[in-house]
């Protein structure tokens, strides 16, 4: 199973570990554009995406704005409400047939209370989300779309182009043309850089 692999990858997990948060899995299959969760409601799951993605949605006068998205192998939740016992402050959608291995956050909580294996998974994780959201921040605000464009298709290899075009434009902030247009230079730019070798 993917989750025991990255988990394991954090700390050694052994089988009355892993049976604990076995116990504590739900598996639910979410349709395209269904909520994994809702803005304003509370953030009572976190998630683990085995098949599928999500985005990360705010609304703007009547339009959506995608911020962020989740793909697979990726967890889905809204780490501030969880952090600060608030409500969701943005939605979270499904963009297309998903598979998510989901937990109760009050159980998550719970061990990670009473456990230090389970501190450090959930601490590693939260570092892992905190430096994410900082470089994406910092790329919003210095980098070219198409640097953005090109270091998203490095970290996310193949994963990222399930995403429908609009959508991953939307995340980027740009227009569905404008990232046309940066597909078809770095098509081009490859291209002369083959034919050379």
């Amino acid at each position: 199973m993917e989750l025991f692999n990255i988990l394991n990858a954090i700390v050694p997990l052994d089988e009355h570990h892993w049976n604990e948060i076995s116990e504590l899995v739900e598996i639910r299959h979410f349709k395209r554009n269904e909520y994994f969760l809702k803005r304003g409601d509370a953030c009572s799951v976190i998630g683990f995406i085995k098949k599928g993605s999500f985005r990360f949605v705010m609304h703007n006068d009547g339009n959506e704005r995608t911020f962020d998205v989740s793909l697979e192998d990726d967890f889905v939740s809204d780490y501030y409400g969880i952090l600060k016992s608030g409500p969701a402050s943005f939605d979270i959608i499904a963009n297309q047939k998903s598979e998510v291995l989901c937990l109760p956050t009050a159980d998550v909580i719970k061990l990670f209370d009473r456990d230090m294996v389970y501190q450090k998974i959930g601490r590693t994780i939260a570092e892992n989300e905190f430096c994410q959201q900082h470089e994406r921040l910092l790329s919003m605000m210095y980098d070219s779309p198409q640097k953005r464009y090109e270091d998203l298709i490095k970290k996310q290899s193949g994963k990222i182009f399930k995403l429908p075009q609009h959508l991953l434009a939307n995340y980027l902030g740009v227009t569905k043309e404008t990232l046309s247009r940066i597909r078809a230079r770095i098509v081009k730019a490859d291209s002369k850089y083959n034919k050379k070798n």
